[in-house]
């Protein structure tokens, strides 16, 4: 039986390249998903499962019926598969055991002029905003490895998986924004990356080159328990901007001194970097035998550059320090702020009760725009904002109180388990709910309140010291030895304050602050109760602040030692201590500084050059080169005491006035020609960071845990997404792991009751007739 011809065959024929005058299919959207090379034939390897050619993304396969006459005259019918183009309706010939797909590659390369993805000319440009220039306009051309490098800088700066460029959302958004970059494989990728990373530490080798770098070092621990050990360059540029970079980040067996030491005498050499001012670390014992152990390898090596031997190479971390102390007083307070914690508790537990307070604090009047947060356990500084934010609903909460009915006071009569074992019973497991049957600390009492009220204004300073303290991009040298005496100073007043009242006439809670005040002092006397236990250059940090110089650390020392008999004398001894320090480290980096300044000041105070002054002493005899030689040598040696004197010159200058916003940096920049030593030595002490640790997390009393992702790589691709991410991101540097702080967790709450208001709004207006 013959099969009909269609309208369709008898207009096209057996031409191969009559265009169809048939409407164009529009692709549909799996058809524009761009395949793994859109333009390009696959070259790959055939897999044993066979895998329909890309092509088809751009073809429309269908039947042709042809009407064919033999030789003898008999007529016939014979079907031709054919393939239509989506955008142009141009015909090929597709059978798949006679014709190939060549043609139709060809024809989307380089013929079908409907292709919206494809450029005419390769080197057409197009107009862009560099962000790198400042979002200036500029003129780019298409490159495939600046495309290549950039979605890696995206994958590592935003530390996504490597999986995350063959998702099918991804390589969607790339068909339409930018069609000609085909993108990679996860494979590729991580070897295009390591490339990347080899290079930029090469890199980083010779910038570092140039500059005394200061070290800091901390570990971190993955969700399998492996211990790692991250290593930090800290330095000031020529330009007198501050800089931090992740040098290394590796697996450390143990935390033993000895395997401490030896990693961080490996990558020293790794980097083949010798100027180390300092290296700051936590205060445990082994952090200590380690630095001493670098120090005496740094000294023995050929072309040491240490300064005075490295003596004051240990900067102990004062943000441990400071941890330490605060939890010594959190101790103190346990119940209180463990009965504040549970009324936030109960107010965060459910929006019924979130309701119930606002309404109280609408009754109560109270004008405050947040919220009650609650705190992390681990993190001191989230329950000091707990703390703080509390008390400004104080008459909230205890106006929920005075309701005798109040599911407000009935929470607090309920099992501190009740929570937990509901959980248990709702797992799969039976007796998972078995839990501790002790009722809720709470509700706060008056005394409560009152702790929180002292306890909040105490470790204000704390607060804001450690904020100060740990930052990474700007100086903290400078200052910290002036935090310190200000949290000695606040503990000092506490314990004093109780001391004062009467025994008699002492409350619970004036014994408490006074046994809390005591205990922290201990804490802050065993690190800096004494001038001698506290870094030297720290208090080279102070001299160097043009606001404060030598003159204030002798104000200082005379409020110390104001009570001692030998007052004088011993305020002149530490004065004089902390100079010559500056004075010998001066002697250390003058050669550096000012040999090409010494040479060219002889030849112009001589009047001539030294083939002149030969000539003109070979009349004269021995006797007149030997007396003009020892002249010369006297010249020589009173220049260098008008250069030595830039440090008296610099602590006679008038100080600068006291400025909260003063940039210091920018002083030594501007004034760096006056002093050209000193601002050597500023800009290595300036570099000294006191914290090891980001300021986010040097409030917690946990350690610090890589997540679950980058525990499942391999250590050296771990230290090279670390580093490298680092490094991308250059002065915008954070904490691995996000945490939002209490102001975006508020203002998303915001968000959330907006868009709650809306709907119920516009429900409302619905229900309405």
């Amino acid at each position: 039986m013959e099969e009909p011809v269609s309208n369709e065959a008898q207009m096209h024929g057996n031409d191969d390249s009559l265009p169809c005058s048939d409407a164009v299919v529009p692709p549909t959207a799996a058809s524009q998903n761009p395949p793994s090379s859109p333009l390009e034939p696959s070259t790959g390897k055939r897999k044993p499962s066979k895998k329909e050619s890309d092509v088809w993304e751009h073809f429309e396969k269908y039947d042709l019926v042809l009407d064919l006459k033999g030789v003898d005259g008999t007529k016939r019918k014979e079907i031709e598969k054919r393939a239509k183009c989506k955008y142009c309706s141009a015909t090929y010939a597709s059978d798949t055991k006679r014709n190939g797909t060549s043609n139709m590659w060809k024809h989307i390369n380089k013929q079908c002029l409907q292709y919206p993805y494809r450029h005419k000319d390769k080197s057409t440009r197009t107009l862009a905003f560099d962000a790198s220039k400042g979002n200036a306009l500029v003129s780019r051309k298409f490159n495939k490895d600046d495309c290549l490098d950039v979605c890696i800088r995206m994958v590592v700066r935003d530390e996504l998986p490597f999986s995350f460029v063959e998702g099918e959302g991804f390589r969607e958004f790339c068909s339409v924004a930018c069609p000609q970059f085909n993108p990679p494989s996860r494979r590729t990728l991580g070897r295009r990356f390591l490339e990347m990373y080899t290079k930029m530490k090469e890199k980083l080798k010779v910038d570092l080159h140039s500059h005394r770098i200061c070290l800091t070092t901390d570990t971190w621990t993955s969700v399998q328990n492996v211990n790692y050990m991250v290593l930090t360059a800290h330095f000031v540029d020529s330009d007198y901007k501050m800089h931090k970079r992740i040098l290394n980040f590796c697996v450390i067996d143990s935390h033993k001194w000895e395997s401490i030491g030896k990693l961080l005498e490996n990558c020293l050499i790794d980097w083949g970097h010798e100027k180390i001012l300092t290296i700051t670390a936590d205060n445990a014992a082994a952090n200590t035998k380690a630095i001493e152990y670098v120090r005496k390898k740094i000294n023995g090596w050929k072309d040491s550059n240490s300064v005075l031997g490295g003596v004051h190479m240990h900067m102990r971390c004062s943000a441990h320090i400071i941890n330490l102390i605060v939890k010594e007083g959190l101790k103190r307070l346990e119940s209180s702020i463990v009965a504040i914690r549970n009324a936030v508790k109960f107010v965060r537990s459910s929006p019924s009760r979130l309701s119930y307070f606002k309404m109280c604090v609408e009754t109560e009047k109270i004008e405050c725009k947040g919220l009650v947060v609650m705190d992390v356990p681990t993190r001191w500084n989230s329950t000091y904002l707990m703390l703080e934010a509390a008390l400004k609903f104080r008459k909230a909460f205890d106006r929920m109180g005075d309701d005798p009915d109040s599911s407000y006071l009935m929470y607090f009569k309920e099992d501190e388990g009740d929570d937990e074992r509901i959980e248990g019973i709702e797992g799969s497991g039976k007796g998972k709910g078995k839990s501790k049957t002790n009722k809720r600390v709470g509700p706060p009492s008056d005394e409560d309140w009152e702790k929180a009220v002292t306890f909040v204004m105490f470790l204000k300073t704390f607060y804001d010291v450690t904020l100060k303290i740990s930052a990474s991009l700007h100086p903290t040298s400078h200052s910290t030895f002036h935090d310190l005496l200000a949290i000695d100073g606040e503990i000092r007043e506490l314990y004093r304050y109780d001391v004062t009242i009467p025994i008699e006439e002492r409350t619970a809670m004036d014994t408490l602050l006074n046994d809390m005040a005591a205990s922290m002092k201990k804490k802050y006397d065993k690190y800096w109760g004494e001038i001698h236990k506290v870094n030297p250059f720290l208090m080279i940090g102070v001299v160097i602040d043009p606001r404060f110089k030598l003159r204030n650390l002798k104000h200082i020392f005379e409020e110390i030692f104001e009570n001692d008999p030998t007052c004088e004398r011993l305020v002149a001894q530490k004065t004089n201590e902390v100079k010559q320090l500056l004075m010998n480290m001066y002697e250390v980096y003058k050669p550096s500084s000012n040999n090409m300044g010494a040479t060219s000041t002889t030849n112009e105070s001589g009047g001539s050059t030294n083939n002149e002054t030969d000539s003109s002493l070979v009349f004269g005899g021995r006797k007149r080169k030997t007396m003009m030689e020892r002249w010369k040598k006297i010249q020589q040696e009173s220049e260098n005491v008008v250069i030595t004197h830039e440090v008296d010159r610099y602590l006679l200058d008038p100080l600068e006035s006291i400025d909260e916003e003063f940039d210091i940096l920018g002083w030594w920049r501007i004034n760096g020609l006056k002093y050209p030593t000193l601002a050597s030595i500023a800009k290595d002490v300036l570099a000294i960071p006191t914290s090891t640790i980001a300021s986010e997390s040097c409030f917690s009393t946990s350690g610090r845990v890589i997540d679950s992702f980058r525990s499942s790589l391999s250590p050296r691709m771990v230290e090279a997404l670390i580093c490298s991410q680092n490094w991308i991101r250059s002065e915008d540097i954070s904490s691995l792991q996000y945490v939002p702080s209490i102001e975006e967790m508020e203002f998303y709450e915001s968000i959330e009751m907006e868009m709650g208001s809306k709907t119920s709004t516009t429900n409302l207006k619905k229900t309405l007739p």
